[in-house]
């Protein structure tokens, strides 16, 4: 916002009133959503919110909710800056860097990988938001996961709608980490909750069971003998930050230069700066 001429206003939900969903409130703590939005959108051009997780109470869809009942009451843009499904503005820094780095989107491989972290706090927000755009601009889509840890079958069903109307494009599932790397142009290894961990009615809120499922899994690292099966050219991404050791191993995250597959994941962050000003100039004129 600095860089575009604007003033970013920064408000720290643990210090004021915290906005609240009607139903959701608590007295002398909390402010009903609907007047937080109708006083912001009177003092600003645009309101930016992330929030997934714990203010939620790991309710999936909670955050994702709280975000269209700002955007029911407010007068300006709502920005997403991730909620618990959806983070909009990664997947469309992973776009901008898949076409900066291979021109276009036809023919590409790309490969949506869940990785083994010690802690199962992760939301799916980045996975399917990136299978999501991948589709949409019709790369040839691998989502990869362990049994168990699929993704909302709401998304996949979006994915498998615009790869079914697409001339170009594919989706498919695959339970087998080394296969899915294997000619991918672009991997992107990253770790999300299983279903079991949110509360119901989604999920059964068994961090026990999840963290199980987690532990079964800790061969699924990204290491150079990976990124070896990937195309030639291949990069890997992450949105970061990314659990170094578990995930990833330092040779392939710092591999940012060189002969064959490269990390992007620099460049990646750099360009979710350029889509978040490119998205503002558009809604904030």
């Amino acid at each position: 916002m600095t860089q575009l001429g604007g003033h970013a206003h920064f408000l720290d939900p643990t210090k004021i009133y915290t906005p609240a969903r009607e139903g959701k409130e608590i007295a002398y703590t909390t402010e009903r959503v609907s007047d937080v939005a109708r006083v912001l959108s009177r003092m600003g051009t645009a309101i930016a919110i992330r929030c997934y997780g714990d203010p939620v109470e790991w309710e999936y869809g909670g955050a994702h909710a709280l975000l269209k009942e700002f955007a029911r009451w407010s007068d300006i843009p709502i920005l997403n800056m991730e909620d618990d499904i959806y983070h909009p503005f990664q997947g469309l820094a992973d776009i901008f860097t898949v076409k900066e780095k291979f021109g276009g989107f036809k023919d590409v491989n790309f490969t949506m990988s869940w990785a083994y972290s010690p802690s199962v706090h992760k939301p799916r927000a980045v996975p399917q938001s990136a299978i999501l755009y991948a589709s949409m601009m019709g790369m040839n889509v691998t989502l990869a996961h362990p049994k168990g840890m699929e993704l909302d079958p709401e998304i996949i069903a979006q994915c498998q709608e615009y790869a079914g109307t697409s001339d170009v494009g594919s989706f498919k599932i695959s339970h087998d980490f080394e296969a899915s790397a294997k000619d991918a142009h672009v991997f992107y290894p990253k770790a999300w909750c299983p279903e079991v961990f949110f509360k119901p009615p989604v999920g059964e809120d068994d961090l026990q069971k999840s963290q199980e499922i987690f532990d079964q899994h800790k061969d699924w690292k990204c290491t150079s003998e990976i990124m070896e099966m990937a195309d030639k050219n291949a990069i890997y991404l992450h949105c970061l930050p990314a659990d170094r050791g578990f995930e990833v191993t330092n040779d392939v995250i710092d591999k940012t230069s060189g002969k064959g597959w490269t990390s992007a994941v620099f460049d990646e962050a750099e360009n979710r700066l350029h889509v978040q000003k490119a998205v503002m100039t558009l809604l904030m004129k």
